[in-house]
């Protein structure tokens, strides 16, 4: 076991190294509570005992600042001006013992042998990088693979994977599609939000010679066929429009399909994995998805929990993340500083994996050294969005908002920068709070409606792209039956 000694005694700590070694650990000397706070985060002790009283820091402060860190070692502080109010409140503080000096050594073996065996018998998380680049850190996590690896074995049905932005759903679905094994088969991937209503049907089941006017002469192959003997992988499904989720679970049902101007039937010879970001109960009370089909892809399963909430915390899965980015820049021995993992542990991480990842992999590639310190891993997820509109509000209720009158010409396109702002006294705020979901609706709608239903117009005076009007209109269910063709 490697054991950190604090103390500003240089033959304190030569003397405690000396007889440790003899009974075989490794130890690292500091000689103040500031030093032994850098060394920390390099060394990883399994144990750490520091002297009480020291200048600058001491050990009470030394105590309390490792034990506000994560997977903090355990603390044991010794001193020569020991009294029982100070041992308690070293206890109380949450040292694992308190040795009176001149140390008696079999006291100290003791305490070492008993921090081992508990470091032995503790559960440590399990790290380890698998198929595909998956890490999995904590029994969550494995229990998800062992899953997904039984559903493999079942390629006649379908499955469902939910879970947030970047919680990895893709790595997932590749696990069921290969079970753990080396898989030659294909596995063809569709996103749903990145094809038109119109164009859908046909990229899904392929067309026939002529089947529409712009045709492909020869017709063309669709995705349920390319992914013959293999997994087709149906990205962002709650966002499929409803006529196309009616031929969707046709297709789970009969387990067959028509391309688009063919009459001849072809059988479905792919596994079909879906996934989506999207609260899927939600959107069935909503009446946007349809019942049968949630319950229909609902069959096999997998719902990947976001960072925050796994298991196995965050920080072992930062440290392999930062391992792997270090050995692809070639920069090995790369750490987070103290502070930098108390930043890892308690942020929130509202991109999940895929978040923390970049941060890592840019911090890796900036920083001028091995430690990669607080300030760089703050500038690195401090991307200003604070409680954004892709997230809703938890308050309720809603804000009155006075429009400004709409111009008796339209303007000109300009960006959202340019644009007047509003003048105060013209947004009425719900002192108890507001839902910004429920706000950001209102806008769109009320510029709809001001300029007659165009989102051509609707998007030039709300100082946005078409692109970014078509995504709010989408999210709030903000289209006529007889426009969606429209966008």
């Amino acid at each position: 076991m490697r054991i950190l000694i604090v103390d500003d005694h240089p033959d304190v700590r030569i003397s405690l190294a000396e007889f440790l070694g003899q009974i075989g650990h490794d130890c690292v000397h500091a000689g103040s509570a500031e030093e032994a706070l850098r060394l920390l985060p390099q060394v990883s002790p399994g144990l750490l005992i520091s002297d009480l009283r020291m200048p600058g820091m001491d050990g009470l402060a030394l105590l309390s600042a490792v034990r506000a860190m994560p997977s903090a070692p355990p603390v044991a502080l010794m001193t020569a001006f020991g009294d029982s109010t100070t041992a308690i409140e070293a206890m109380r503080r949450g040292a694992v013992d308190y040795l009176r000096k001149p140390i008696d050594v079999r006291e100290l073996h003791r305490l070492v042998e008993r921090i081992e065996l508990a470091g032995r018998t503790a559960p440590i998380p399990s790290v380890r990088e698998v198929a595909d680049g998956v890490i999995v850190a904590g029994a969550d996590l494995d229990r998800l693979l062992a899953l997904a690896d039984r559903i493999h074995a079942a390629p006649d049905l379908p499955c469902l994977i939910e879970g947030e932005t970047g919680t990895g759903k893709e790595l997932f679905a590749r696990r069921v599609h290969h079970g753990g094994e080396p898989c030659d088969a294909p596995f063809v991937a569709l996103n749903c939000t990145a094809i038109s209503a119109g164009l859908f049907e046909s990229e899904l089941f392929g067309y026939a010679p002529g089947a529409f006017t712009g045709a492909n002469p020869r017709g063309a192959e669709g995705k349920i066929a390319a992914a013959a003997g293999g997994t087709l992988f149906l990205d962002e499904i709650g966002d499929l429009p409803p006529d196309q989720q009616a031929k969707l679970l046709r297709l789970l049902e009969d387990r067959s399909w028509y391309p688009v101007g063919d009459n001849k039937l072809r059988r479905l010879q792919a596994r079909i994995v879906c996934a989506t970001n999207a609260n899927l109960v939600g959107r069935v009370l909503e009446g946007r998805f349809r019942e049968d089909l949630y319950y229909r892809l609902k069959v096999c399963h997998l719902r990947i929990p976001p960072l925050r909430e796994r298991d196995g915390g965050v920080l072992p899965l930062a440290r392999a993340l930062l391992e792997r980015a270090a050995r692809r820049r070639s920069r090995s021995g790369m750490v987070l500083s103290p502070t930098a993992e108390r930043i890892v542990a308690t942020h929130r991480w509202p991109g999940n994996v895929r978040q923390l990842t970049h941060a890592l992999e840019q911090a890796c590639l900036l920083a001028n050294d091995t430690l990669i310190d607080d300030g760089l891993l703050r500038s690195l997820i401090d991307d200003g969005l604070g409680s954004s509109t892709l997230r809703p509000a938890v308050a309720a209720t809603g804000p009155s908002v006075a429009a400004p009158a709409p111009a008796s010409h339209q303007p000109p396109a300009q960006s959202a920068l340019s644009l007047p702002q509003l003048p105060p006294g013209r947004i009425s705020l719900d002192p108890t709070g507001c839902n910004l979901d429920a706000w950001n609706r209102a806008l769109v709608a009320e510029a709809l409606r001001l300029n007659n239903g165009s989102p051509v117009r609707a998007s030039t005076y709300l100082g946005v792209t078409r692109k970014v009007l078509y995504t709010l209109r989408k999210r709030y269910g903000l289209f006529e039956p007889d426009d969606r063709d429209e966008e």
